[in-house]
């Protein structure tokens, strides 16, 4: 979901060098609701495959490809980093034009000869960036068998998303929260956080006494309440923090909102703090102050685009340590470079935040 969000700017582009074109976006099902929360491509062209199963999966892609040949797309980009997969599906997709990323000289997953138009990935830029590329490349129609696009990146300026809720929405969220805590009135100040993180990156997550001790800090103030956000796999984390803290000003909405709520969430928070996930990308597209919490990605490649963020990264000598070369698989079992982010560190930054002190003081 979060990457779907890094690759507005690239949509945006598309759509300024060719203002009558049709955009679909080919993406799984799970992970649908970051496109159409960007409001940029109609429901019905984004195009979903389901991933919980193997005869599910390919039911979908035969399905999909169907439709994609009959729909005759002219041009399609793969906007994966090395997997295979995607680039067999766009070999598949009979488009004449096929643009894909390319490891160049670097170590990485070899993937073949199968797209049209090759553009080297770079890791020390930006990925939205290199989504653009990969838009220069059919812009400047970049053949596979000529040097490497070699374009101005980094002068492009990057378009940012924005979805403001409705107030029907935002009456929804609060009629939602008050059911949970009708302590809370709109006079009290929200901060959300986002505790929990899938077991395929745990790796990624700070550890719940940092966030335990977090909250404790933040709740100081009787004016503060908090919201824990996050999937309904994570709701043991939110469980874990509300045992850990005696406070009727905690709210634990884990698992029960859907992407509309949590945009109207973050609409009437102050603030947000997570570690490095797709909710931090979904709630950039607010006007919510995040701070991201940064240890085995870097956020060079991945940071939320929104001007409203404060980054928190140690930047330990083994970080990054997971990357599209190694298939974002971290060897390190001791995520020291988050653990390294104190407590006081990121309660020093929220109460600047929540008390709108400056972020240079």
């Amino acid at each position: 979901m979060g990457s779907a969000i890094l690759a507005y700017p690239a949509m945006k582009k598309i759509q300024e060098a060719y203002p009558s074109a049709q955009l679909y976006f080919w993406i799984f099902k799970k992970n649908q609701d970051g496109v159409w929360a960007l409001d940029i491509i109609p429901h019905k062209n984004v195009i979903v495959m389901r991933s919980e199963s193997l005869m599910l999966l390919c039911i979908d892609i035969f399905k999909n490809l169907r439709r994609i040949h009959k729909e005759k797309m002219d041009v399609v980009i793969d906007m994966e980093l090395f997997t295979r997969f995607t680039s067999f599906l766009t070999y598949l997709s009979r488009a004449a034009t096929r643009v894909g990323f390319h490891a160049g000289r670097f170590w990485g997953p070899y993937r073949g000869g199968l797209h049209t138009h090759s553009v080297m990935y770079n890791p020390r830029i930006h990925i939205s960036r290199n989504f653009l590329s990969l838009v220069d490349a059919v812009i400047n129609d970049n053949k596979k068998d000529a040097a490497f696009l070699k374009s101005r990146a980094l002068d492009y300026p990057l378009a940012i998303a924005q979805r403001k809720p409705t107030q029907e929405e935002r009456d929804r969220i609060w009629k939602k929260i008050k059911q949970l805590n009708p302590r809370i009135t709109i006079h009290n100040t929200l901060v959300l956080v986002n505790p929990g993180i899938n077991d395929v990156l745990s790796v990624r997550r700070w550890p719940i006494e940092n966030y335990i001790g977090l909250a404790k800090n933040i709740l100081e103030d009787e004016n503060i309440f908090i919201a824990l956000v996050g999937t309904a796999a994570q709701s043991f984390y939110g469980e874990k923090i509300s045992g850990g803290i005696v406070s009727s000003r905690i709210v634990n909405l884990i698992g029960e909102t859907s992407v509309e709520e949590l945009l109207a969430l973050c609409d009437i928070s102050k603030l947000l703090i997570s570690h490095d996930s797709g909710l931090v990308h979904l709630a950039s597209l607010t006007k919510i102050h995040i701070i991201v919490l940064f240890g085995p990605e870097t956020p060079a490649l991945y940071a939320p685009l929104t001007s409203e963020k404060t980054v928190c990264y140690a930047a330990l000598s083994c970080s990054p340590c997971i990357s599209a070369y190694n298939h974002r698989r971290a060897v390190c079992k001791d995520n020291k470079c988050l653990r390294a982010i104190a407590v006081e560190e990121v309660v020093s930054v929220a109460k600047k935040v929540l008390y709108n002190i400056s972020l240079l003081s």
